[in-house]
């Protein structure tokens, strides 16, 4: 287990901050000073310690402040410790509680990493320009001036900022004074309410923004670089909606005067929530409404949806230290929903959180080697490793279930009074649990520890004769050799059945019910709000796949079903066979989401199998299986078609294309010739066209691809033609995709997409795994400090399940694990593992199961 990292806050509480700085973007350097007023804390000691990386300390003072008075404190030696990330100041006399002022001058470099103070780089009429901006959630403030770095150590914070007169600059609050001084201004901003020290951010460049104000008030402003101003508009619209709808749900109004969304050219994740000033990456807030496509609008208002809620769960009201992110992002990434579905209430925002969050949980929680979404971190360090699907994806779907469970009136109630009790402070989980507990009057705390303390997910096996119900749970496994390595392990299931009769709580290992009529099948965990897996006994599959056929089950039980045949396949809980006869009975399904897990498990099938009898045998099925709504939706949006209907299109038509529909491929080989730029094509369906265009084509298509992603500055777009200019099956055609990552073609927060993507094509995934490991030292030192550093051995992982390359994979990662990409890297095993026997106890089955639905039954 790591050591815990020294908690500085222990030996000093700051409680305001005075900073100055001038940044250089010519020469990235910047010079500062800061005064810290606050309290020490705890035994008399000889030395104050603060957090710093990479700083040069030129001047150091302390005052004493006592009964109105003050005196200085000598100070006769500053030692940097780099590996604590600390300046310790020395005195020759002892400092005892009470309240200091430190003063310290400094310089530091600007970094290229994405972190702390970094530059944007674009360009306006031609020319290049470059912008400052500021990442530093989570330990990154450091890097730009000393402080107590840690989420406990709430202050508010004075800040001034030197730049070139006539730059833009943006920062927590608004301006208060600006003084010009030859060819530079200083920027006086107000007071920054308390907060913690990660949420302290800046911007200064040439940048233009449009504003609007909510219903109390607040004037909300979307920058962007001037050539993207015309893009922020909906972003806008959907900030001043989420606000109002939030002061609303939460029952306390947005604290601050202002709010800004700022759009960066460069950003190293989604969006990060700094109080006031929201930062972004351009292709989570821009939004052309005439080219972006209707998946990127929906992506964008809940990238926003996020953010705004941060501004009081995380932001008003803090975890005391990182082992709680979990609940601060699991708790966003679940009232995004909530917040969307209020402002389009036609885009059915519920069930697609079940594919989305719900789905993609499971599948990484079904590992051993994943983690409690309540897992200690001993230091900042090891965040990035918790950055991932089990503390989005896998809290939200707790809360969401922990929601049903106590009902929605006593769960807002619950939340008003856990933010009015510690608004401006810090708080664990438990806080949480208590103040649910206390309105719900529901054993909160007892339900949810089980949740949020283990690993993993139950799977339930249900077994149904005449009255008798019998239900058992253990954890499920993707990989079942790791079961018998593995601790028992309870939680309290939420069976919610319908019709009912099965128990409310399955809360020991089984459980046998009498019920109150003789049934023939029954349908548990209703509408999938419980976050556990199902296996039914054939007698129940068989009927409720009839009524899957009969349209009887609703569109999230549909899902649910199938989502969880697929997955129990794959464990080896049932057979591949057997989910592939219940997708039969799926042959007039029409919701998107529910096709979103036909297409997954096929997908999975085709990557996994990796079996070219078997793809050949494949694509007659698939075109047969998506005819209905081939036809029926078409290649043109209808008027007032549903939004579901509308993401259905590209999913349909991308399902026709991959399966070599003649029809379908001849048509997106047409449109690709014909087009001249990126308009020419509807948005929805552009993806699905370069990428069919791709795995058809040759060099000048290549050529094509590459000249489009050049001159676009949509990243949205870059990203699209990312996918396509790395689908090409060429030999030389796939080195060159992998050449242009390393240079200016590709931004670097834009290279893991180039690798994951050139992964994921079947022609490709040799060479890029060749490419991976001849240039790992470059992509640890560019992208070592980057959130997507870490997912690098699970992109190779999922691509392969051969023994061979699992021998590969040990050899070239094992010398190589840091705390970084430990869990990947044993996820990335383990992943390995299942697919490697999945392939090898069912490729035949699966084979024959295809070939026999070709030419019938021998």
């Amino acid at each position: 287990m790591s050591k815990d990292v020294t908690r500085l806050y222990r030996q000093f509480v700051p409680s305001h901050y005075k900073l100055a700085l001038e940044p250089n973007a010519d020469k990235m350097i910047f010079a500062g000073r800061v005064e810290i007023s606050g309290q020490k804390v705890g035994r008399p000691t000889k030395r104050l310690t603060l957090h710093q990386k990479g700083l040069k300390i030129i001047a150091v003072s302390v005052e004493a402040h006592s009964k109105g008075s003050s005196s200085q404190i000598p100070i006769d030696r500053i030692n940097s410790h780099n590996r604590f990330d600390e300046v310790r100041l020395h005195s020759p006399q002892t400092l005892y509680p009470g309240s200091y002022t430190i003063i310290i001058e400094f310089s530091g470099h600007i970094s290229r990493l994405m972190n702390g103070l970094y530059p944007c780089f674009f360009e306006q009429n031609g020319q290049p320009q470059k912008l400052l901006a500021t990442q530093f959630e989570s330990h990154h403030a450091r890097e730009v001036f000393p402080c107590i770095d840690e989420p406990e150590a709430k202050a508010t914070f004075d800040l001034s900022l030197t730049a070139p007169s006539g730059q833009t600059v943006i920062s927590n609050t608004p301006i208060e004074k600006q003084t010009k001084s030859g060819a530079l201004t200083t920027t006086q901003f107000a007071t920054t309410p308390k907060m913690s020290v990660y949420l302290l951010a800046f911007v200064i460049g040439d940048m233009a923004f449009k504003e609007a104000k909510t219903k109390t008030g607040v004037l909300v402003r979307a920058y962007a670089t001037p050539d993207n101003i015309q893009l922020v508009d909906f972003a806008l619209d959907i900030a001043v909606k989420c606000l109002d709808f939030y002061n609303h749900y939460f029952g306390l109004d947005y604290p601050l005067e202002k709010c800004d969304l700022i759009a960066l050219p460069d950003f190293a994740n989604g969006a990060m929530e700094n109080w006031g000033c929201i930062t972004f990456r351009e292709q989570c807030m821009l939004v052309d409404p005439s080219n972006s496509s209707l998946g990127t609008k929906q992506y964008v208002a809940m990238v926003v949806a996020h953010e705004l809620a941060h501004q009081w769960f995380g932001n008003l009201v803090t975890m005391r230290w990182w082992t709680d992110l979990w609940l601060n992002e699991g708790f966003a990434s679940w009232i995004e929903y909530l917040a969307v579905d209020n402002i389009f209430p036609d885009w059915n925002m519920w069930t697609q959180f079940i594919t989305d969050e719900q789905q993609s949980a499971l599948r990484l929680d079904a590992l051993a080697s994943t983690h409690p979404v309540e897992v200690p971190v001993h230091h900042p360090d090891e965040i990035r490793t918790i950055f991932d699907t089990i503390s989005y994806n896998k809290g939200a779907s707790l809360i969401h279930m922990l929601q049903q469970y106590i009902g929605a009136d006593d769960f807002r109630a619950g939340l008003q009074h856990y933010l009015k009790k510690h608004q401006y402070g810090n708080t664990d989980t438990s806080d949480l649990w208590a103040s649910l507990q206390e309105v719900s009057g529901k054993p909160v705390s007892k339900f949810m520890h089980a949740w949020t303390s283990q690993p993993g997910f139950p799977v339930v096996q249900s077994d149904l004769s005449g009255r008798k119900l019998s239900l058992q749970q253990t954890r499920f496994y993707a990989d079942p050799s790791q079961a018998a390595l593995a601790k028992p392990s309870l939680w309290p299931i939420a069976c919610n059945s319908n019709p009912p009769g099965a128990p409310e709580l399955l809360s020991t290992k089984t459980s046998m019910t009498e019920l109150s009529e003789s049934l023939s099948s029954i349908k548990l965990n209703q509408n999938q709000s419980g976050f556990y897996r199902l296996i039914y006994d054939q007698n129940q599959m068989s009927l409720l796949a009839q009524q899957v056929t009969a349209g009887k089950l609703e569109p999230l039980d549909r899902l649910g079903l199938l989502s969880d045949a697929f997955e129990a396949a794959k464990a080896g809980y049932s057979s591949s066979t057997a989910a592939l006869r219940l997708l039969d009975s799926y042959s007039q399904e029409d919701n998107n989401a529910v096709w979103d897990v036909i297409a997954g498990g096929l997908g999975n099938i085709r990557v996994v199998m990796d079996d070219q009898p078997l793809r050949e045998a494949m694509q007659p099925y698939v075109q047969q299986l998506v005819q209905i709504q081939l036809k029926r939706l078409g290649w043109k949006d209808k008027a007032q078609e549903s939004h579901f209907d509308s993401l259905l299109r590209p999913t349909i038509i991308g399902l026709a294309a991959a399966s070599e529909d003649a029809a379908v491929v001849k048509e997106c080989l047409s449109r690709f010739k014909l087009m001249t730029k990126p308009e020419d094509l509807p948005a929805d369906l552009r993806s699905v066209i370069y990428n069919t265009a791709a795995r058809h084509g040759n060099q000048s298509t290549f050529d094509k691809l590459l000249n489009l992603h050049n001159n676009s500055i949509s990243s949205e777009e870059r990203t699209t033609l990312a996918s396509a200019l790395t689908g090409l099956k060429q030999p030389e055609i796939i080195d060159q995709a992998l050449s242009l990552i390393k240079t200016d073609s590709i931004r670097l927060q834009d290279a893991a997409y180039w690798v994951a993507y050139s992964f994921m094509n079947r022609h490709s995934k040799h060479a890029t795994w060749q490419w991976l490991q001849t240039n790992w030292e470059w992509l640890e030192k560019n992208l070592g400090s980057d959130l997507s550093f870490a997912r690098f051995p699970l992109y190779a992982a999922r691509s392969f399940s051969d023994a061979a390359f699992l021998k590969q994979y040990k050899t070239f990662f094992e010398p190589r694990v840091n705390p970084a990409i430990e869990r990947a890297y044993r996820q990335g095993l383990e992943t390995l593992s299942w697919q490697i026997a999945w392939k090898k106890r069912d490729l035949d089955n699966i084979r024959h199961e295809f070939v026999d639905r070709i030419i019938g039954p021998k």
